[in-house]
This record gives structure tokens, sequence and C-alpha cells, in this order.
């Protein structure tokens, strides 16, 4: 995942963990506006991570790409380092993979796929991704990286260490954001077909309105015109109107 770090001690563990060819700690802090957060300030869960690519802007920022290795818990801040430290435990997970987490593992990829079919745009990559990733513990930590959701909502599912847990958490944000794309779509299609729908109308009141100077001002032909309008406007397949409307045309 990218990262931008502009502050002073981010920049410093960064160029750290660059020369030293360590991993970095990544962790979400709980107010952004703290510009030299304690231990308070942070989740005590996060992510250790490899830095695979660092660039320097014009603007003095760094931006950095990411993999992610492994959970891992704060203990302790570390003093008397140009940057924050902190002395950690890393958090191992049960690699043994039960019926139960495969079976929520299918069922998320599935869903996940479903996800990417909806959204206009997305990358063919990540489906192909999705169906190459076999751990479950992985599926989900990939699927939740992907998700269009709160930050504290993701930060849930990241100290969520079971994995059938997280499965099943990771399954019901997606089941909702299908829903909500769904929904959008269906809105989608609703408007489309009604702006169609004014389009039609208005051709043919245009239509209508040649074939009113065709017949002059009398009053036939006015109940004629003042007929065929009113269906225009009510009917629900104007087409068949306008065949109407020739048919009257020739008629009168």
């Amino acid at each position: 995942m990218p990262i931008i770090v502009g502050r002073i001690k981010s920049i410093a563990a960064i160029e750290q963990a660059l020369q030293s060819k360590m991993p970095i700690g990544i962790v979400l802090q709980k107010d952004a506006t703290i510009d030299d957060p304690r231990l308070n300030d942070l989740c005590s869960i996060g992510t250790l991570a490899n830095v695979v690519r660092h660039v320097n802007s014009a603007d003095g920022s760094h931006h950095v790409v990411c993999q992610g290795l492994e959970r891992f818990r704060i203990e302790a801040l570390v003093e008397s380092y140009p940057f924050l430290a902190a002395r950690i435990k890393r958090i191992e997970e049960w690699m043994q993979v039960s019926t139960q987490a495969e079976v929520l593992a299918l069922q998320l990829r599935e869903r996940a796929i479903e996800v990417l079919s909806l959204l206009p745009g997305a990358p063919a990559e990540l489906a192909y991704a999705l169906q190459a990733t076999r751990a479950p513990s992985d599926l989900a930590d990939i699927t939740a990286s992907l998700l269009d959701t709160e930050v504290n909502e993701k930060q849930m599912l990241l100290e969520t260490v079971n994995t059938e847990e997280r499965l099943q958490k990771v399954l019901q944000i997606l089941s909702r954001r299908i829903e909500v794309l769904r929904l959008s779509q269906e809105i989608n299609e609703r408007t489309k077909e009604q702006m169609d729908n004014r389009e039609r109308q208005f051709l043919l009141r245009e239509q209508l309105k040649a074939i009113q100077k065709e017949l002059g001002e009398g009053d036939d032909g006015n109940e004629e015109i003042a007929q065929l309008d009113a269906e225009i406007t009510n009917a629900a397949m104007p087409i068949e109107i306008e065949k109407q409307a020739r048919k009257e045309l020739q008629r009168l």
C-alpha cells in the first residue's frame, strides 16, 4: 500500500529502515491532529512492513510503498531515537486451517469478485489476485485492504486475530457494500430510463407541433392534438404513441 510521510520523525524512521534493511511498524493514530504522538495516542496493534519503494517529492514529503508482513502489538515506547521506536510483540496466527475457515474463505472470494464486477474500472488484476490467494487469513486481509470503509473499521479487522472471526466480519462488511452498489446501480438505471422517456416525449411533442401546424387551427384538429398529447404524457411506451400519431395524421 502507498503511504505519504511528512513528519520529521516518520521520515527518519523510513530512512533508518532503508539503511538498515529492516521493516517498519505502521500503526493508526487515534487523533491525526497530534504532531508528536505518545503511546496513548496510538492504536496498540499495527502492521510490520517492508519498504519496497521510496520516492522524495519536491514539496519535501516522502512517498513509500509498503508490503505488510505480520501483525504486532506495542508493549512500550523506547526513547533516545530520532524516530518513534517501541518494544513490540509479534502476533502469530494459527496456521492450521479449519473447515469452517475454508468455507468462509470460499464465500468471501465469491463476494469479493462480485464487488469488483459492480465497480466501474476495477483492474482485472485484483480479481486474479483474489483467485490466486489460497490462505484464508491472507484472503481476509487482502479483501479488507480493498474495502471502501472507515479506517476505524479496518483497524477493528486488523485487531481481529482469529481467522474465522475476521473472515466473518469482512463478509458482513462486504455484503453491506454489495447491497449499496446494487441499489446505486438500480437507481442509475431508473434515472437513465426516466431521462430517455423524457427525451422521447420531447421529440413526440415536437412532432405533434409539426402535425398541428399542418392541420391548422380548426377545432377538430385541436381536439385530436390534445388527445395525442395526453397519451404521450401518460403512456408507458412513447414509441407506440408516435406510431399512433402518424396514423392519426394520415386519417385527418
